[in-house]
């Protein structure tokens, strides 16, 4: 039997304004821990989040390069996790109505053809914090909390890790052009989750995707999805797809 990858890529990207989205607070990297921190990233009661004019600038910058439909009127929305790195236990991010939807990206291969990628949605967020560990011992750093970003998901209309990689790339050269994120993998700045899926060669219908997480070099990205895809293939061919192949998370 033959298999066709369904392959659909969210992306962060931290936008380069100097202070963190929804405060005063430096956005600078590499600094003492907690010592970019105050009342509002801090999550400290009474404390009140003003948003950040020039990450709504930057997101509208992107969201017309990549030909997509503006929204006059956008909302934020509180995303609740239990993290160490995460003071409010909230994270503020936009769910009903993004910034920016329906925008396209169009990547090139060696023999000169393009093909359309669908950008389903990009809407603004605010970053985590970051766990430590040393040993036994675990330690938190609030400097990245608030800090801003620019969360890009694609439709699922990538057929390979190939295409996903293609996309990555033009994706990671428009932010740069743009001058709205440095996109610097090594920092953090660009991070990539991928939900990969087969189904038979022919058929319409979406199966069970398995998402990846926090991948941060292209060659990694690439490598990641063409073990996820064996592994599934794998599966199917062995009669055991649906019970190997659940909706999860995965670490590469």
């Amino acid at each position: 039997m033959q298999f066709e990858v369904v392959i659909g890529l969210e992306v962060h990207a931290q936008l380069n304004t100097k202070t963190k989205i929804f405060c005063s607070c430096p956005t600078s990297f590499g600094d003492e821990p907690n010592t970019n921190v105050c009342e509002v990233c801090l999550g400290l009661p009474g404390a009140l989040p003003v948003l950040n004019k020039e990450s709504v600038k930057k997101s509208i910058a992107f969201g017309t390069a990549i030909n997509s439909k503006i929204n006059q009127k956008s909302i934020f929305n509180r995303k609740n996790y239990f993290y160490p790195d995460l003071p409010k236990g909230y994270q503020i991010s936009q769910f009903e109505i993004p910034i920016v939807e329906a925008g396209e990206i169009f990547i090139d291969f060696e023999d000169g053809s393009k093909k359309r990628i669908g950008v389903t949605r990009a809407h603004l967020e605010e970053d985590a914090g970051k766990n430590i560990h040393h040993g036994n011992v675990s330690h938190v750093d609030l400097n990245r909390a608030g800090t801003p970003l620019l969360e890009i998901v694609s439709e699922p209309d990538m057929r390979s890790a190939e295409e996903a990689v293609l996309y990555l790339k033009k994706l990671h050269a428009i932010l740069r052009y743009l001058d709205i994120s440095d996109a610097n993998m090594q920092e953090g700045s660009f991070r990539c989750d991928a939900n990969v899926s087969i189904r038979p060669k022919g058929d319409s219908k979406l199966y069970t995707r398995a998402e990846i997480k926090n991948l941060n070099s292209f060659k990694f990205i690439q490598k990641a999805i063409e073990y996820e895809v064996e592994r599934q293939v794998e599966a199917w061919e062995d009669g055991v797809y649906e019970k190997e192949v659940v909706q999860e998370t995965r670490l590469y």
